[in-house]
């Protein structure tokens, strides 16, 4: 009796980190890049977006995990700085942002960002070298 009760435990527990999973696991969203905010110490960074042909707002966290398994990630000042060159260069191309968690405005609650998949002209750097030699062929 005792290990039918442990089975059947086993497999309840099993049921519902896979129903967890798939509700606040990984998800990708095709947004607006709006703005960026915070400092990464004093003022966590957060990327304001809206959704593509809309006018809904989505904000997303912009924090390390760490080691939390599977993101293990490490790099939000630099995902933070991809946001705010699509924010500056390309504000009106919709880009994918992808992370996990779920939007709960009542528990302060955000996704968190894990990568941008932008196209590839929002993402080079201004001093790209064409960029510099049509600025100098301006002057």
């Amino acid at each position: 009796m005792k290990q039918k009760f442990t089975i059947g435990f086993a497999v309840v527990l099993v049921i519902a980190i896979v129903l967890l999973w798939l509700r606040w696991g990984p998800d990708s969203w095709e947004v607006q890049i709006t703005g960026v905010t915070g400092d990464g110490r004093d003022v966590q960074y957060r990327i304001e977006t809206v959704y593509a042909d809309t006018a809904d707002t989505l904000i997303f966290r912009n924090e390390d995990a760490g080691f939390m398994p599977p993101y293990f990630k490490f790099d939000s000042a630099d995902l933070q700085s991809v946001a705010s060159r699509i924010t500056r260069d390309c504000p009106e191309v919709p880009v994918t942002v992808n992370g996990y968690s779920l939007r709960i405005p009542w528990l302060d609650m955000f996704p968190n960002a894990t990568s941008i998949d932008a196209p590839q002209d929002c993402l080079d750097a201004p001093s790209d070298s064409s960029s510099a030699v049509e600025a100098g062929a301006h002057q």
